[in-house]
């Protein structure tokens, strides 16, 4: 019988000085001070470095345009070229399925389906494509690397930008504060469970094709079939209430007026107003990547925040 031997690689986190590093800071895990729009500090920071994850990005920040642009953009243009100029082995780009656009009512769309850029509706979708632009030009001149798309989001943290689906969900319901299922609830949403997320970013390190992208998503689900989910792992009932979506909508406006920010995060309304439907089957397929269900994957996340 052999023997398998697990090896953990040190890792090097560029972050800003100021930054939170809570439940970073682990044994194989060294940090380097630095911003992506310093292309000085990337460089320096990235030598040594075998593989390279870009992750950085502005997500729900109110911030003036530019700085959008100098960061997502430009930011990755400086990351993506030290990586060229340091010769590393792999470099994964991680974008967004919001890059990717909504889908139509009943369509699944992969990889292959065009990106309408037209139809975007935020800066976030229209950096983050700028991004990946830039990383398929530098993939043609040599830069071994490849595009991820990960699926809204899910599991045990703290987001820092603005609610995650969990803290909505999952966490609301746990501590028997007022739950609703929010818009017409037939939409429906490609979901990504954490863990899952870094397995497929480390399986697109390890078997990812140059220049090619991945949909990194479990199940497409309604917000109706979410509630239920959610609700069997806690052992609750799921909501009833239904709050329409005209509603929502009318709520943000006037907590905007009152306190100059909106009461949901930037996202919101893409998520209740639209399908995003995709399939995971090229990351199956080509990377043997194996995600959770969203019941196991909740599952996992209530054990994980219990044990907190």
């Amino acid at each position: 019988m052999g023997v398998t031997v697990a090896v953990v690689m040190p890792v090097r986190m560029m972050v800003r000085k100021n930054s939170n590093r809570a439940g970073l800071e682990l044994p194989s895990v060294s940090f380097v001070d630095g911003d992506v729009t310093d292309p000085d500090a990337v460089l320096k920071g990235m030598q040594g470095c075998e593989l390279v994850t870009h992750m950085a990005a502005i997500v729900g920040h109110d911030v003036h345009e530019a700085k959008w642009w100098q960061v997502n953009r430009d930011g990755s243009r400086n990351v993506l070229q030290a990586a060229l100029d340091q010769g590393v082995e792999s470099m994964v780009q991680v974008s967004s399925i919001s890059v990717l656009g909504s889908t139509q009512p009943g369509e699944t769309a992969d990889e292959s389906r065009p990106v309408d850029t037209a139809g975007y509706a935020n800066l976030y979708q229209k950096t983050k494509h700028a991004a990946d632009e830039i990383a398929r030009e530098l993939a043609g001149k040599g830069l071994p690397v490849k595009i991820v798309y990960p699926a809204f989001g899910y599991g045990c943290s703290q987001a820092t930008s603005h609610p995650s689906l969990h803290e909505q969900t999952l966490l609301r319901m746990a501590a028997g504060k007022p739950v609703a299922v929010m818009g017409s609830g037939r939409n429906r949403l490609c979901l990504a469970y954490y863990h899952d997320t870094a397995a497929g970013i480390l399986l697109a390190h390890q078997k990812g094709k140059t220049g090619d992208d991945y949909i990194l998503g479990n199940e497409n689900l309604t917000f109706v079939q979410i509630w239920a989910a959610i609700a069997q792992v806690l052992g609750k009932q799921p909501p009833r209430v239904r709050i329409p979506l005209a509603v929502l909508k009318f709520i943000a406006t006037a907590s905007r007026t009152v306190t100059g920010k909106s009461a949901f995060p930037p996202d919101f309304f893409d998520m209740l107003g639209s399908d995003w439907c995709f399939s995971n089957a090229k990351a199956r397929e080509q990377l043997g990547w194996q995600p959770h269900t969203f019941a196991e994957g909740m599952r996992e996340t209530w054990a994980d925040y219990q044990k907190q």
